[in-house]
């Protein structure tokens, strides 16, 4: 296999692409690079031929390790690797975990949010929403939510990707937008806002279905989510825009976020739903969704 038609396949220069999936894996491309990834949802046949797959910049191997990495490097990846989205750039890199640091599927979530901040400051004029995005990971939410006006408060558990949150700040020109950013435990984090009086119009968790933070707490979702929204629900400011949760590996649909909502307000509109990628098309064939995550958007009932 020739180094150029390797190298064809790491100069696309979109955000994303599904390009194909199948046989429990994902063939798609960041921006310049072009990656095949597992994924337990791709059950069925890829419909592009191997060779197209073959192409692929980047493999992650979850069987065989190269060095200190499951992921084979085919092509010579830009560093730092970087996608733009919208009025956000991103820098992306191959992680232990087979992520690359941003799940294109949220898009959906971040536009989504967009609308509802820019609604909340058209109803309240000389007023900045305030936003709290809990379990952030690299931090494209915050991004978007501070390039729509609204004052952000960042928590992740990680230093490290907290660190790269803030490296796609400088990389999006937001060097100067209100965000805060915090290293921490989410639930300690809650109860001392709490106890400090702080609101926040807007909240976003996506919390996992397992997790230890630096000081060893274990995080399980079965165990510590409600008590989680609980408190979120008591940190929402009395003129509130939205809370949105998302989760992944869970094995749950979307209505036991909706019911854990539920049981939180009772008033207002909940809404469900799944997070999917559309494949590229193939000439007479349907395009397929992969399933990614599930989701559930409160938002307070119209004046």
């Amino acid at each position: 296999m020739g180094v150029e038609l390797i190298r064809a396949a790491c100069g696309r220069a979109e955000f994303h692409r599904l390009l194909d999936s199948g046989d429990g894996q994902r063939l798609e491309s960041f921006g310049a690079v072009t990656t095949v990834r597992p994924d337990p949802n791709a059950l069925w046949r890829p419909r592009l031929e191997s060779a197209r797959w073959e192409q692929a910049g980047a493999w992650f191997h979850k069987d065989l390790r190269f060095g200190s990495s499951h992921w084979e490097e085919r092509c010579a990846l830009p560093r730092p690797w970087l996608v733009r989205h919208r009025e956000l750039t991103l820098e992306l890199e191959l992680t232990p975990f087979k992520h690359t640091g941003v799940f294109p599927e949220q898009e959906v979530n971040w536009s989504w949010q967009t609308g509802r901040l820019q609604d909340w400051i058209a109803a309240h004029p000389g007023r900045r929403p305030r936003l709290l995005n809990l379990f952030a990971y690299t931090g494209a939410a915050s991004l978007a939510a501070a390039a729509a006006g609204a004052e952000v408060c960042h928590l992740d558990a990680s230093k490290d990707v907290v660190a790269w949150a803030r490296r796609n700040q400088a990389h999006s020109g937001l060097n100067d937008a209100p965000l805060r950013w915090i290293v921490d435990d989410a639930g300690d984090f809650l109860r001392r806002e709490l106890k400090r009086g702080r609101r926040y119009e807007a909240i976003l968790l996506d919390p996992p279905a397992f997790g230890r933070d630096p000081k060893g707490q274990v995080f399980r979702f079965e165990t510590h989510v409600q008590p989680l929204l609980g408190d979120c629900r008591r940190l929402l400011a009395d003129e509130p825009a939205f809370l949105l949760v998302n989760a992944y590996s869970l094995g749950y649909s979307a209505g036991v976020l909706g019911g854990l909502l539920q049981d939180e307000f009772a008033t207002g509109s909940i809404e469900l739903g799944e997070l999917r990628l559309r494949e590229e098309p193939v000439p007479g064939r349907p395009s397929r969704e992969l399933p990614c995550s599930i989701y559930a958007r409160w938002t307070p009932e119209a004046p």
